[in-house]
C-alpha cells in the first residue's frame, strides 16, 4: 500500500518534530524510515534514499490497521519532480508543509551540514557565495542549496496546481513553538484521526549547531543507536535531545548576513504570505 498523508517540508522547519509527534498516535502510521524521498528520486539512485517502487511500498507493509498512514521527506517541497509524482500515485492525499523564516532556515541548514560534515565551507558567508555555482552542479546535494530551499513561493505553486487547497495543510514553525498541542491538534484532524490525542513534546530533535567536542560528541552518537534499539522511542527521544544540548554551540549569523538574506527573500516571502494566506510580515523584520 501506499501512504495517504505526507510531510513535504522544508527542511530545518520542524519536520522531525512533527514526524515523532505523530508515530505517538494510536492511529496514526508512519514509516521507521524517516526521508525516504521517493517521489524526489524515483528510479535515480542516490545514497540513503529510496528510489525503487517496490521497496517504498514495502515501507507500509505493516499499516494495514490504520487509519493514517504517512512518511515524512523534506525535499519534497522543494523537488520540481516530486508534486507530479505524487499526483500520479497519490491523487487524494492530504500534504502538511511545515514552513519557517527561510533567513533562519538556511542558517540553521548550515550549522546543521556543518555537524555532519557535509559542509567544508568555515563560515555560512562563503558557503552562500558558492551557492550559485554549486547550483550548476547536478551532483551537489539540495541541502548544500541554502538561498533556493527557502524560495516557498516558487514551490508551492507546483502543489496548488495539482491538489486542491484543502488537501494541502500549511503550519509554521513559529506555530509549532508557541503553540504545539493546537498545531497537533490540527494536523490530526486534517489527517482524520482523533485530533485530542496528545503527544510528548517536551524534547526536540536534530538539533543544529557545531560539536564542542567532535570525537567525544560523535562516539556518544554512535553509542547512541545502540540504545535506541533498546529502549522505548521515547526515552531515546530525550536522551538524543539532552545529548545535543550538551555538547552543541550554537553559533550566531551575522547582523549583515541576515539584513541582506533578508532582502533575497523579500519579495518570495510576500508572494508566499498570500499563497498560504497567514501574514508574514514578521519574517521581514530585522
Amino acid at each position: 500500500m501506499l501512504p495517504n498523508f505526507l510531510i513535504i517540508g522544508a527542511p530545518r522547519s520542524g519536520t522531525t518534530h512533527l514526524y515523532r509527534g505523530l508515530r505517538q498516535h494510536p492511529a496514526v502510521f508512519m514509516s521507521d524510515f524517516k526521508e525516504p524521498m521517493f517521489f524526489a528520486y524515483e528510479n535515480e539512485p542516490q545514497p540513503g534514499v529510496i528510489s525503487d517502487k517496490n521497496e517504498y511500498i514495502a515501507l507500509f507493509s505493516g499499516a494495514a490497521s490504520y487509519q493514517a498512514v504517512g512518511e515524512a521527506s523534506t525535499l519534497y517541497l522543494f523537488n520540481e519532480k516530486a508534486p507530479g509524482r505524487i499526483y500520479r500515485d497519490i491523487p487524494k492525499a492530504r500534504l502538511i508543509a511545515i514552513l519557517r523564516n527561510p533567513v533562519d532556515r538556511a542558517f540553521s541548514q548550515y550549522t546543521f551540514q556543518r555537524f555532519l560534515q557535509t559542509e567544508p565551507y568555515e563560515t555560512f558567508e562563503a558557503a552562500l557565495e558558492a551557492e550559485d555555482g554549486r547550483a550548476q552542479e547536478n551532483t551537489v546535494s539540495p541541502f548544500l542549496l541554502y538561498r533556493r530551499v527557502g524560495l516557498y513561493g516558487t514551490q508551492i505553486p507546483r502543489y496548488l496546481d495539482r491538489f486542491s487547497r484543502d488537501q494541502i495543510l500549511f503550519v509554521l514553525q513559529d506555530d509549532l513553538d508557541q503553540n504545539p498541542n493546537q498545531v497537533f491538534h490540527d494536523i490530526f484532524a486534517f489527517i482524520g484521526v482523533d485530533p485530542a490525542f496528545q503527544p510528548d513534546l517536551r524534547h526536540r530533535t536534530n538539533a543544529s549547531g557545531i560539536p564542542q567536542h567532535d570525537t567525544l560528541f560523535r562516539t556518544l552518537k554512535l553509542a547512541g543507536r545502540t540504545v535506541k534499539r533498546l529502549v522505548p522511542e521515547r526515552w531515546a527521544t530525550r536522551l538524543s535531545g539532552s545529548a545535543h544540548e550538551a555538547l552543541l554551540t550554537h553559533p550566531t549569523m551575522l547582523d549583515s548576513t541576515r539584513a541582506s538574506l533578508t532582502q533575497y527573500f523579500h519579495d518570495d516571502i510576500e508572494v508566499t504570505q498570500n499563497l498560504i494566506g497567514r501574514d508574514l510580515s514578521h519574517w521581514l523584520a530585522l
